[in-house]
């Protein structure tokens, strides 16, 4: 007999039991995960989630009765020194209300003096801040070289290509070449333009801090500043206040593409403390420290070639923090003197800045502004006619008499300038003519009053055996009669709307 009797079944079978049971929960893993993979392959993705829009601020018009700051409130006819004329500047304002030109080395020289002696003629170094591309004096002020400082973030050079050419000019300074090579004329000041705004918010709250607002201008600019000081005390200096003319800016994807609007440049534009306090807030971590860069740092992702303009940055970074812009046209106008429409719309509003204007005009206008100036209402578009008077003379030579408001009459084309002129007579809408002979022989009629401005070009030919192929004329009846039947009784201080047009 067998010493050890052989066992019936095997004495160890778990392994095998557990192997089983190991096979079938990866089979059963295996299928929830398929089942798992084709539910998520089939499901629809969520849909994107948007901002919502962000609106435009709209009020109806200010009917405030407002005192002139202005002490006198107009000077006599005949003075025209610049002492004279600031002497009734109220220079008390400027505690509040600073103001900021900016301006470029390569800048219109004949602009740049018709602006100190014009809209920056009253006032001191101590009260103008003046921004620029290169430290330098103008005048007895010195300008600000906004670029000088900014951190190499800014100035990637496969993103801003003018950063080689700017430091040639400050490298042409140095060595005194500049203004004196042929290559200082092929450096692009307005492409550098784009880059100053941010840091000018910066640096214009670390000069003067806490001013009630900030009036930012150009040296094309023209600011009735009584009338700007009236407008501004009906804002109150510590809400969310950026103020313009309105101009189509970029398309906000996080809001369905949502177009947006800055204020542009030209007309000059008013932040308020409030605006500027949340523009340049930082946040703190628990301990009090900066978690995030200051502004121009933290928006220099658009510091490149392909952006448009500086305005339109700055009216980028408004709408990325919440301040949408208040469309104050057209007090905040962006054409020039010889360009306005006076008509129904307008006659008796206010008028606070203007753009482009000539330097002549701007220097002119300065001088015959303080004669008109009236203590217990602001200038008036009304006003402003009385300084070229459109219309007192019925024909001008050589003349382009306006673009708005232009429609043609039936039968465009006119043999003569006689022919327009009749076609205006017996239109009672029209107020002006143009007419552009030669080849062309085209009439058109204008529907608002317009001074225009002179043809340099044809007016200095010194062949003029053809004679001249450009009129302008004026019904000088029509607009006395329209005149004369608008008195302004109520002043409109236009509200905030960045749909109103011409």
């Amino acid at each position: 007999m067998p010493l050890f009797r052989t066992p019936a079944r095997p004495l160890f079978t778990p392994h095998v039991l557990h192997s089983r049971q190991l096979q079938n929960v990866i089979i059963i893993a295996s299928c929830l995960i398929l089942l798992l993979f084709f539910i998520y392959r089939h499901k629809q993705p969520a849909p994107a989630e948007f901002l919502p829009y962000q609106t435009y601020p709209q009020t109806d018009d200010f009917t405030h009765n407002t005192v002139t700051d202005f002490f006198p409130r107009s000077i006599s006819k005949g003075i025209n020194s610049t002492e004279d004329i600031c002497s009734s500047f109220p220079k008390h304002v400027l505690s509040r209300i600073q103001p900021v030109l900016k301006t470029g080395h390569g800048d219109n020289k004949e602009r740049l003096d018709a602006q100190m002696d014009s809209t920056s003629a009253c006032f001191t170094p101590d009260e103008l801040i003046i921004f620029s591309d290169l430290d330098e004096d103008i005048r007895n002020h010195r300008a600000i070289d906004i670029l000088a400082d900014l951190p190499s973030s800014h100035y990637n050079a496969t993103t801003f290509k003018m950063w080689g050419e700017y430091l040639s000019q400050k490298e042409m300074q140095r060595n005194g070449t500049l203004d004196t090579e042929a290559q200082t004329e092929h450096i692009n000041g307005w492409a550098l333009d784009k880059f100053k705004f941010l840091p000018m918010m910066e640096r214009a709250w670390a000069m003067k801090p806490n001013r009630d607002f900030y009036v930012f201008y150009e040296t094309d600019t023209y600011i009735f500043w009584d009338n700007l000081f009236r407008f501004l005390q009906m804002y109150n200096p510590d809400a969310n206040v950026y103020i313009g003319s309105p101009s189509p800016g970029r398309r906000d994807p996080k809001r369905r593409d949502q177009g947006t609007l800055f204020a542009n440049g030209g007309p000059g534009y008013i932040i308020s403390r409030g605006a500027m306090k949340t523009l340049l807030q930082r946040t703190t971590g628990l301990f009090g420290e900066y978690t995030d860069e200051p502004l121009s740092t933290k928006f220099s992702y658009l510091n490149h070639d392909d952006e448009c303009c500086g305005d339109s940055v700055l009216g980028w970074v408004m709408w990325e923090q919440g301040i949408p812009m208040h469309g104050h046209f057209p007090m905040f106008s962006p054409y020039a003197l010889h360009e306005i429409p006076f008509n129904d719309q307008h006659w008796c509003q206010p008028l606070i800045t203007l753009h482009k204007t000539s330097p002549k005009d701007m220097v002119d206008l300065f001088s015959w502004e303080f004669n008109q100036r009236k203590s217990d209402r602001p200038l008036l578009y009304s006003d402003i006619w009385q300084f070229h008077k459109p219309g007192i003379t019925p024909v001008r030579e050589a003349w382009d008499g306006g673009r708005f408001n232009a429609y043609d009459p039936p039968g465009a084309i006119a043999d003569s300038s006689e022919q327009c002129s009749q076609a205006c007579d017996v239109d009672d809408n029209c107020f002006q003519w143009k007419w552009a002979g030669a080849d062309d022989k085209k009439c058109t009629l204008l529907g608002s009053i317009q001074y225009g401005q002179e043809r340099k070009v044809e007016n200095e030919l010194k062949d003029r055996s053809a004679g001249i192929s450009n009129r302008a004329g004026w019904n000088k009846d029509r607009i006395r009669k329209w005149q004369e039947s608008r008195e302004c009784s109520k002043i409109a201080w236009v509200g905030a709307d960045v749909n109103r047009k011409l």
